[in-house]
């Protein structure tokens, strides 16, 4: 792992959506399904069949070590595309963890592989292995767009995703995002109040005038 990412790796999830302006945040149902909640890698896409298994079987054979796998589920909420052999597989290999917009199951097997595993749900059903569909191609993973490459962080808050080419001016603003926070923190507890470090009552006030 490169510097540039070992530096992301210790932002907050919170701090990164706030350095991009809340774009490549996934949406708040993708979770951290066990005890394992920091995930930083190289996204490798994944576009499932509805409740099928079969493509993230063929992404997992080829992934390579410090990839994370990205699952578009296909909206299926109750078959599992994956439980504890894929992570179980996914640690042997080096690979860093998943994400699936779907659902996930056998959480006990999760938690003892260690691997990080962010999950839109959970259901002891498993789905089919039939359908073929595509890897390392866009998707959408949570309401947000991930390409292959993209750089994937995940924390107890969610999932940020942003792409490769960007990681040193996301870094660069991330620690600006930081310093501004670290700031305010020291002004509240050297008694300021929030209402005024926020400038809220201007804030108003500009509000009554464009009413």
């Amino acid at each position: 792992m490169d510097e540039p990412l070992r530096r992301i790796a210790r932002i907050q999830t919170a701090v990164l959506s706030d350095a991009l302006g809340r774009l490549g945040t996934m949406a708040s149902a993708i979770k951290p399904v066990t005890s394992c909640v920091r995930l930083i890698g190289v996204a490798r896409t994944v576009r499932c069949f509805p409740g099928d298994c079969l493509t993230l079987l063929r992404a997992l054979a080829e992934a390579r070590e410090g990839e994370v796998l990205v699952v578009d589920g296909g909206g299926m909420m109750e078959a599992a595309v994956m439980g504890r052999l894929m992570a179980l597989e996914a640690r042997r290999k080096g690979v860093c963890g998943f994400v699936v917009d779907g659902a996930v199951r056998d959480l006990r097997g999760l938690e003892a592989a260690g691997v990080p595993v962010f999950a839109r749900t959970a259901t002891p059903r498993m789905g089919t292995a039939e359908h073929l569909q595509e890897t390392q191609v866009p998707i959408i993973c949570g309401g947000a767009p991930v390409r292959p490459g993209d750089i994937v962080h995940g924390d107890e808050d969610g999932v940020v995703v942003f792409g490769a080419k960007r990681l040193r001016e996301v870094v660069a603003r991330a620690l600006e995002v930081e310093r501004h926070e670290t700031d305010m923190v020291r002004r509240l507890k050297r008694g300021q109040p929030l209402a005024e470090l926020t400038k809220l009552f201007d804030r108003l006030v500009e509000l009554r005038k464009r009413g």
